[in-house]
């Protein structure tokens, strides 16, 4: 059908334009596909499973920053009141430090995840997520490594500190 479409009152040389055209865009096409299936290195699923555990510890900071507020506008005395306060303001630091390292991240990941297999970085996403979930239930448990936490734990507290990305 493309080809009748081509021939139908076209002048020849326009036609030989036309087919070059969609060949080159075929062939884009087809390039652009295997570039995207480039399978990311250790430090790029690394960057992608950080992400998201600090996407959800930004989450849970947040949180906590709002219960903290709650308290303080709680507090019965002017000495808790300026305790709540003070963990507010412990809490605002920590939430400004754990974005400044996703947005570190991020820029790491910006210009080479289009190239990259997206099923390998969901997969570290979805790995993430459920080590940050396994970590806040050894944390709620408060039983530590006699839960079987331990290598949650790991994954998770290993992203605080980046050490793979580029100063």
């Amino acid at each position: 059908m493309l080809g009748a479409l081509m021939t139908a009152g076209i002048r020849p040389r326009a036609r030989r334009l036309m087919a070059a055209a969609c060949g080159s865009l075929l062939m884009w096409e087809s390039s652009g596909d295997m570039l995207a299936q480039q399978l990311p290195s250790a430090d790029e699923l690394r960057s992608m499973y950080c992400i998201e555990v600090l996407r959800a510890e930004i989450g849970l900071q947040r949180r906590m920053i709002s219960a903290s507020d709650l308290a303080a506008g709680g507090a019965t005395t002017v000495a808790q009141r300026q305790e709540w306060i003070d963990t507010s303001a412990e809490l605002l630091h920590g939430l400004q430090r754990l974005e400044l390292l996703r947005y570190r991240l991020q820029s790491y990941m910006l210009p080479r995840i289009a190239a990259l297999d997206s099923f390998s970085l969901a997969d570290a996403l979805r790995r993430g997520a459920a080590d940050f979930q396994a970590s806040s239930t050894v944390a709620d448990l408060d039983c530590g490594m006699s839960c079987g936490g331990k290598a949650s734990l790991d994954g998770v507290s290993g992203c605080d500190k980046p050490s793979w990305l580029p100063p």
